[in-house]
């Protein structure tokens, strides 16, 4: 054999030996790596540390439909959100308390807060807005919406909240918020009137079910009667009960269109004239008969709570006002809420909503009760520790939201003088109710 053909002889033989070698190696690591393979992608969800990649494209849900207290990982969102308010004693302690647990669940957001007097937010906050700064959030009364809203100064928010997330609230509490059919905040709490009784005179088995019930008991016995303060805001309740409405979806007053406002007045007239029920304009006079155990009943808001509280103690309740003849009572409620500023930029207006929807979720809303003793908006708030709460709650569930039209400005005065007129018998419910109507919508220019 020549000497090439030896070294090719060789040669092949070294490659031939290495071939071999490589696919025995192989074969011998095949099992490896099928063994490799991450189980959560053959089993999904039998290794929870281990992140799976989904079959399909996840469902997106929008921000409007999520829930009222989602949270995304605290690492993911940053920034700084400033809040100016008003609320201070038993207030100030509940936002405080409030705003400290949100710090503990987003540390990444940082929330300034700026306190003004009450008389001075509104005006101060609209400056700010129209020079473009202002803080983030506002905290304020209904009342200031429609002003704001025309002013251009809150932020719509129909498109972020959801039909999911406003069902969290108690309906008149949101409805307060919206302006010509559009939401523009998130309701912390809210005032309505209720019917107050004294357990030492009436037993709550015996609480007056429909407006005849509550003259009944007066006539059986006049300790078991009832103090009705006339301001028109009081007596609202009765109107609706009797199937009547203040106005049409222009601002027009149409009380003289139908006989349920008259009819209403007419049986408020009999009850004055029974004895153990008194209806007047003196609230002062009012309260002291009710606290001086003259009469068992007292038509009146929260804000009498601790007044009325530290009188009677356990023996006072409070219970949804009686039905009138067309259904339930429904008193007006107005309600506070937190308003967005609308200059700030899209990202930042994402952090004050998160900000805001933690103001008023359940548990912010339990604390809302707990400590500053206010009505929260929210429905699953904890009102467990105060039955005077959870009774206005009960009486919440058939409320009206209080109009936010321009027009219901001079409702007041000749409304009061409606009442009036009725009560001193110098006109007939139905005069009196044309006159109001009629100058009430010649004031309005409508």
């Amino acid at each position: 054999m020549s000497l090439f053909r030896w070294r090719l002889f060789w040669t092949l033989t070294i490659l031939f030996v290495l071939t071999l070698m490589a696919v025995l190696v192989m074969a011998s690591r095949q099992p490896a790596i099928t063994s490799a393979l991450p189980s959560p992608l053959i089993h999904p969800g039998l290794d929870p540390v281990v992140e799976t990649v989904p079959a399909t494209q996840p469902t997106i849900v929008s921000s409007a439909e999520a829930s009222v207290d989602s949270q995304t990982p605290a690492a993911a969102v940053t920034g700084t959100v400033e809040l100016w308010h008003s609320w201070s004693g038993k207030d100030g302690d509940a936002l405080a308390a409030i705003l400290d647990r949100f710090r503990q669940s987003r540390p990444n957001i940082q929330v300034e807060t700026l306190f003004m007097d009450y008389g001075d937010l509104a005006q101060g906050y609209a400056d700010a807005v129209k020079a473009g700064e202002g803080p983030d959030l506002i905290m304020g009364p209904n009342w200031w919406l429609r002003e704001f809203a025309e002013s251009d100064v809150v932020l719509p928010l129909d498109a972020r909240i959801g039909v999911q997330e406003r069902s969290q609230f108690i309906q008149a509490a949101l409805g307060n918020l919206v302006w010509e059919g559009v939401l523009y905040g998130l309701p912390t709490d809210y005032e309505l009137v209720a019917l107050y009784f004294n357990g030492r005179l009436l037993d709550e088995s015996n609480l007056p079910l429909t407006v005849e019930d509550l003259i009944e008991l007066a006539q059986d016995a006049p300790t078991q009667g009832a103090g009705i303060y006339t301001n028109f805001y009081h007596l609202y309740w009765g109107i609706a009960a009797f199937g009547g409405e203040l106005f049409d979806e222009e601002g027009r007053v149409v009380l003289e269109q139908t006989p349920a406002t008259a009819e209403f007045l007419s049986w408020l007239q009999r009850a004055e004239n029974t004895p153990g029920i008194f209806a007047a304009l003196d609230y002062g006079m009012l309260m002291d008969r009710f606290k001086k155990e003259e009469y068992a009943l007292f038509i009146d808001g929260p804000w009498s709570i601790g007044e009325l509280r530290e009188r009677f103690g356990p023996d006072l309740g409070v219970a949804p006002l009686p039905a009138g003849p067309s259904g339930p009572a429904r008193p007006w409620l107005s309600a506070d809420g937190v308003f967005l500023n609308p200059t700030t930029s899209a990202d930042q207006q994402e952090l004050a909503l998160t900000v805001a929807r933690h103001i008023t979720n359940a548990e912010s809303a339990s604390t809302v009760a707990r400590i500053a003793g206010r009505l929260p908006a929210h429905r699953e708030a904890d009102l467990s520790e105060d039955p005077l709460l959870a009774g206005f709650a009960m009486q919440a569930e058939n409320a009206i939201p209080q109009p936010n039209y321009a027009e219901l400005d001079e409702v007041w005065g000749y409304a009061a003088d409606m009442i009036t007129q009725v009560l001193r018998d110098s006109k007939t419910p139905e005069e009196a109710v044309l006159e109001a109507a009629t100058l009430i919508n010649e004031a309005n220019r409508k």
